[in-house]
């Protein structure tokens, strides 16, 4: 099944741009999940108009045929991304009165293998956070990623989060935070003293001069006005990007010789928590997860700490014995 430019060909119909619309405005997807779901819609309005096929119409061994030429060669998360895609696009169809039935959900869930987190030690996290912190003091832009980072691992964010910061955002009296997360989920996450002190500096200190350079302009383009109550900003005044972030990151930690992304601070973060007796629920919160069974894979990495804890404590454990 050739999907390089089966997805084009419906593309333009009524169909596929009310679909659209409905995952723009109304589901409010995450810009990268709404272009795997639309292009996949896109694959099976090809697939079905070559072979004179309604999907209003199409029955579950139709789909079913449909689901496993399209699954061919690919690996398991893949085919999980394809699944969840046709469900989301038959329950649309379900929403408009165009099906009365949503017979995706009765597609065989393909088996994937459980991702588990990379989670850093505590010693790696300081060894990254220190590092920043000691690059600080000759440039006031690492003192901003040292920040940046901070916030991070500190507060359990996603870079996403953590580059749409506002100034508004940081209740400095109350040490909090508002974070809007995955479509737009509103949440209230605590800022440890520590990040809290190195927050407060840089808004003293290190924001007003980045600020300073994007009002010397004088012209300056929408986005920059935009970036006027950005928390973190670039060398000009202008507002972060996650892409810009990644890359400082990377860096640095390749210079440290640890291999771990950003996001591996919030993975961390949570693993941390755990570890020091928060419940999942509390975890769940702080990390605005909609699903606990997303937060349950944290109990995982848990339990690898318990049986190392138990193998080296119990006496009739295979390590005493041997």
């Amino acid at each position: 099944m050739n999907t390089t430019t089966e997805g084009n060909r419906s593309c333009h119909s009524p169909l596929y741009k009310d679909y659209r619309d409905y995952l723009e405005n109304e589901v409010q997807l995450a810009p990268a999940t709404r272009e795997v779901y639309l292009r996949e819609a896109g694959f099976l309005l090809s697939y079905l108009d070559e072979r004179g096929k309604d999907v209003a119409l199409i029955s579950l061994s139709e789909l079913d045929e449909y689901f496993r030429c399209r699954d061919r060669g690919l690996d398991a998360r893949t085919i999980s991304r394809i699944d969840s895609s046709l469900r989301s696009f038959f329950s649309f169809l379900v929403k408009e009165n165009l099906r009365d039935d949503n017979i995706a959900l009765l597609l065989e869930k393909p088996k994937t293998d459980q991702y588990l987190p990379h989670a850093l030690s505590l010693d790696e996290v300081n060894s990254i956070l220190d590092s920043m912190k000691a690059l600080a003091s000759d440039d006031m832009l690492f003192f901003r990623d040292y920040v940046f980072f901070e916030l991070i691992y500190s507060c359990g964010l996603r870079i996403s989060e953590a580059v749409n910061l506002k100034v508004s955002s940081y209740n400095r009296d109350e040490k909090t935070l508002i974070v809007f997360g995955k479509r737009s989920k509103e949440r209230i996450v605590f800022v440890g003293e520590i990040a809290a002190g190195a927050l407060d500096e840089y808004l003293s200190s290190v924001r007003p001069v980045l600020a300073g350079a994007n009002r010397k302009k004088a012209r300056r383009t929408l986005r920059e006005r935009e970036s006027t109550d950005a928390l973190f900003l670039g060398r000009r005044g202008e507002k972060l990007t996650r892409q810009a972030m990644h890359k400082r990151y990377h860096a640095l930690v390749g210079k440290l010789g640890i291999d771990a992304t950003v996001h591996a601070l919030r993975h961390s973060y949570a693993t941390h928590l755990l570890r020091g007796g928060a419940n999942i629920r509390q975890v769940q919160m702080l990390l605005g997860h909609a699903d606990i069974k997303t937060t349950q894979i944290y109990t995982h990495l848990n339990t690898d700490d318990l049986l190392a804890t138990f193998d080296k404590y119990f006496p009739l454990s295979s390590e005493k014995q041997s």
